[in-house]
């Protein structure tokens, strides 16, 4: 019986070409993934891509290894070397510049770095490493701390004693020194993978929103129901079908996207602190669970707007009242709460599901019992619970529909 409902879902016109489509998107969103990766060649010219990636590995990998403070002091002499000629100082002579740059690409993250943690908090001053020592550039990580501290002495933003506290606590247990690698093919995966998910999630709340209104639509609905299992194995194959079609159509497609990405950008680097791409992060992750983390956010995101998009189709009878709820939950709400101040609300909505790469970078904190918590850690599980709850809903709210 799920087979039966897979194919009527699939033998459908509209939803076929919702398939071809989210293919579209795929390939589109993986290009422009692929081209976020940067190249500068000897003579200062730029390219991008897979080519791009391929030259800057090989830049990148002759520096693998822990960024030690012999290893800092080593990029700050390396990079002064490069720097101090009269033409590359010269503002007016950017092709110099351009090929000076070039020398310096393996280093770049490392400089960038450096940069960072001699930067104000809330700025980045990408000339601070000039006008620091050798020793001053082998204390990043010491920076680091001290410089969140002073932040949350100055009081520009409030946090209470708990959550200064964890945070403190949660930059002095980081591991360091870091571990460095080319790794821009997980970086820029990362950074388009909340758009690519939100796509997949409307398309795919597209794809189940039908599952149980169309019975009603095509007027077979007392057909189905009259049957020996219309109410009762009929509709556990209809939820059945509905969440094979979330959870299949979520893990290929991602599956082939991040496939596509790291094929073509290269997968090294899945090891790598996430701080080299989200220096202020929290986390203790790498990029591969960083990856994970954001890939398990989006299937709970995509699987409760599914199931409100079902349990719409089977109250309302409408597949088009149906298709309008993930796109209300994923897309309106987040609009509607820049428009209508929702104190601490925002954080909590499900489509911050769906973009756990900020939450990773740029963490909002709770208190719940005196322990304190990243928002991105509660809404997971509690949305998971949720979606768990509403299938059984569904199941009642179908059984008890009328036939007209």
């Amino acid at each position: 019986m799920v087979r039966f409902e897979l194919k009527k879902v699939f033998s459908r016109f509209k939803n076929k070409m919702a398939v071809v489509i989210l293919c579209v998107l795929m390939i589109v969103v993986s290009l422009l993934t692929m081209n976020r990766v940067y190249y500068t060649d000897e003579n200062g010219n730029h390219t991008s891509g897979m080519q791009a990636a391929k030259s800057l590995r090989e830049e990148k990998n002759q520096w693998r290894g822990y960024v030690t403070d012999k290893v800092l002091k080593k990029v700050l002499k390396e990079r002064e070397e490069i720097y101090q000629t009269k033409e590359v100082l010269s503002e007016e002579n950017t092709k110099e510049q351009d090929k000076a740059y070039a020398k310096t690409q393996g280093i770049s993250s490392i400089v960038e770095m450096i940069n960072t943690a001699f930067s104000p908090w809330r700025d980045y001053d990408g000339f601070a490493i000039d006008r620091i020592s050798p020793e001053e550039a082998a204390r990043v990580y010491e920076r680091r701390i001290s410089n969140l501290k002073e932040w949350l002495d100055s009081g520009e933003e409030y946090f209470p004693e708990g959550q200064k506290e964890f945070l403190i606590r949660q930059y002095e247990t980081l591991e360091t020194p870091f571990y460095y690698e080319y790794y821009e093919g997980w970086s820029a995966l990362l950074q388009n993978i909340s758009t690519f998910l939100l796509m997949l999630a409307l398309i795919i709340g597209f794809l189940v929103s039908g599952i149980f209104s169309d019975e009603f639509v095509t007027k077979a609905d007392s057909i189905f129901f009259s049957t020996k299992a219309g109410r009762n194995r009929a509709i556990v194959s209809k939820i059945k079908a509905g969440f094979f079609i979330v959870t299949g159509f979520y893990v290929v497609f991602v599956m082939l996207y991040t496939f596509i990405v790291l094929f073509a950008l290269g997968m090294e680097g899945a090891g790598c602190p996430i701080q080299w791409d989200m220096w202020r992060s929290v986390y203790h992750v790498t990029f591969f669970e960083g990856y994970l983390f954001i890939v398990a956010g989006g299937y709970v995101g995509t699987l409760f707007a599914s199931a409100l998009a079902m349990i719409v189709s089977a109250a309302v009878h409408s597949t088009a009242a149906a298709v309008i709820m993930p796109f209300m939950v994923l897309c309106a709400f987040p609009f509607l709460s820049r428009i209508i101040t929702l104190p601490g609300m925002c954080s909590f909505f499900p489509d911050q599901l769906l973009d756990i790469y900020n939450s990773l970078k740029e963490s909002v904190l709770v208190e719940i019992g005196g322990k304190v918590m990243d928002t991105a850690g509660v809404i997971l599980p509690v949305y998971l619970f949720a979606s768990g709850v509403l299938f059984p809903v569904l199941y009642l709210i179908y059984k008890r529909a009328e036939v007209k």
